[in-house]
């Protein structure tokens, strides 16, 4: 890592202190009141998940300490006025669960995954955003991390996959093939806030570019681009419910899952990389978009890349502190790119939502992290690992609780107090730098 680049280095007491405060606080997010825990012997249309709530089962939010639900009956949700988050968000859920067991609440991925197939329709669709009283956020689709979820139960309770669940999540992924497949075998989303990357430049830049030339800036091409995250996240899940599967000696429908995962796989490789850039794009109109966000490293991320341009990615892009690693960790989209900031709220897109725009997430650096790890970078995930914790520690030293994201220069925080979600995968750069 350059010398260009002064990182901010945790102490021990720093570590042990992130680690501390994200136990104490994380289990604030689940909610259990008067709900039920998925039992894996009972199947998930019991008349458990039917009544009144929409939440059955123990669920999660993204924010600790608050009321799930309190702003149900509001026209604007409480994320826009104060940060906190009072639903269930899909994949904030997903990537919280993958920790449970280590703040005391085993079992919790399968509650999680049985709250959003309570809710999947005939085509196999599941809202993405979910209250104990209301659905939010109509009409976008569940992202796909609800198989992994599923599988990282099986794994850790060593229970038996059951056949319902796999039906259920395989008609949940078939949706994506029947309505965001393109004809080149990617995948688009329905829309940039859908993606969860809210103002996402890869899916908004070649518009907002060009609002001084374009008399049809209005009209937003992110549900026509292929994408490179939603591409990998499925590729992924295909390959998880083809092991499922494979577990429970169906290999025939295990094989037809992990086909449709390589052949993804394959496709994102041809066309998504970029050698020029050390990245992958996404596409539009069978053209790559080129620039430089995070959601372009998602292969590497995901583990899904070639030996080969993982390790360019890594060397040329993902660590060079031109483009994305910067004092407190890698920032969200390339400094080298020019609409790049470090605003508190996003500066770019049609609405204004948390900043994915420049500021650094915990979620992108603790999945490079380990992926640093995965391609023989060890050194390299220590010291961004450090540069992570060091920023989490001055914000709970200094405003005494952890945040959505923060100045990717400064380390000072941004959005949304009280944020807990994946923030909890901190807990994997804390393991790693005391041992």
């Amino acid at each position: 890592m350059s010398n260009q680049n002064i990182a901010k280095v945790a102490s021990k007491a720093d570590i042990l202190l992130v680690g501390k405060f994200l136990r104490e606080q994380a289990p604030l997010c689940i909610h259990k009141e008067n709900q039920f825990s998925a039992s894996p012997t009972e199947p998930l249309d019991s008349e458990k998940t039917q009544g009144d709530k929409l939440l059955s089962f123990s669920f999660v939010t993204p924010s600790y300490g608050v009321k799930a639900g309190a702003d149900d009956q509001s026209e604007i949700a409480d994320r826009s006025l104060s940060g906190h988050y009072l639903q269930m968000y899909d994949w904030d859920a997903c990537f919280f669960a993958s920790k449970a067991e280590e703040i005391g609440a085993p079992g919790l991925a399968l509650d999680v995954v049985s709250n959003f197939l309570a809710l999947i329709d005939e085509e196999g669709y599941i809202p993405r955003t979910v209250s104990p009283g209301r659905i939010w956020d109509a009409g976008d689709q569940c992202k796909p991390f609800l198989t992994g979820t599923y599988k990282h139960y099986i794994q850790v309770s060593k229970a038996t996959p059951d056949p319902l669940v796999l039906k259920k999540l395989a008609s949940f992924l078939s949706y994506f093939e029947k309505k965001r497949k393109s004809k080149n075998n990617l995948y688009r989303w329905r829309n940039v806030l859908e993606s969860g990357v809210d103002d996402n430049l890869a899916l908004i830049a070649p518009r907002e570019a060009a609002k001084d030339e374009d008399d049809s800036f209005c009209r937003f091409i992110d549900g026509e681009i292929e994408a490179c995250d939603l591409s990998t996240y499925l590729a992924v899940e295909f390959q998880a419910l083809g092991e499922l599967h494979k577990s429970t000696a169906n290999s025939d429908a295990g094989k037809v899952w992990q086909d449709k995962s390589r052949a993804l796989t394959d496709s994102i490789e041809t066309l998504m990389f970029n050698d020029k850039l050390s990245i992958y794009c996404n596409r539009h109109k069978d053209e790559q978009l080129e620039l430089k966000s995070w959601t372009g490293l998602a292969p590497v991320l995901f583990g899904i890349a070639s030996k080969e341009h993982g390790r360019q990615i890594i060397e040329n892009t993902m660590l060079n502190p031109q483009h994305f690693l910067r004092p407190c960790g890698l920032a969200s989209h390339a400094v080298s790119e020019p609409l790049a900031n470090q605003q508190r709220r996003g500066l770019y897109g049609r609405a204004i939502v948390s900043n994915w725009q420049g500021p650094m997430w915990v979620l992108p650096n603790a999945l490079a992290v380990k992926a640093l790890l995965g391609y023989g970078y060890e050194g390299q995930a220590r010291e961004l690992a450090s540069r992570i914790v060091k920023c989490l520690a001055e914000s709970i030293e200094k405003h005494g609780t952890l945040y959505e994201n923060y100045d990717a220069e400064s380390g000072s925080p941004l959005w949304a107090p009280q944020f807990m979600s994946w923030n909890i995968l901190a807990l994997d750069l804390v393991h790693l730098l005391l041992h």
